[in-house]
């Protein structure tokens, strides 16, 4: 194994690793919800329960991101830099609008994600030829 394979490589783990860590947070903020509408703290049920489904489908598209990179799957590349592009904007929204902590921490972990990304190789149409 060449010292540029084992560099390569630790880019899919990494990638995968932190989308893999994005989901878990996303099934924890929907399960927050859910529990938030089930004990009467949320003030519509329908909204909450609305969002939470929401969060839930975010969560799924991060999880098959994060499965992609596992297996070493250059198609979850692009898909990836958007979403990351998308999370880190929605970090500085956040950090802006009254929860500095909150969106630093989607910011960063946005940004790392996305530098981390860039290291993945491109899909290549010849990739599909290869495999068959």
């Amino acid at each position: 194994m060449t010292a540029n394979s084992r560099r390569t490589m630790s880019f899919w783990r990494l990638a995968a690793t932190l989308m893999a860590v994005q989901t878990a947070v996303l099934v924890i903020l929907a399960v927050a919800l859910i529990v938030a509408t089930l004990t009467g703290n949320s003030s519509d049920t329908a909204r909450a329960l609305t969002e939470a489904g929401t969060v839930l489908a975010l969560a799924v598209c991060g999880g098959l991101l994060a499965f992609g990179f596992w297996r070493e799957r250059s198609i979850a590349r692009t898909p990836s830099l958007l979403w990351n592009g998308l999370a880190a904007i929605t970090g500085l929204t956040l950090a802006t609008s009254g929860a500095p902590a909150i969106g630093a921490a989607v910011g960063l972990i946005a940004v790392i994600t996305f530098v981390v990304t860039l290291g993945v190789p491109r899909y290549e149409l010849e990739d599909d030829d290869s495999e068959s």
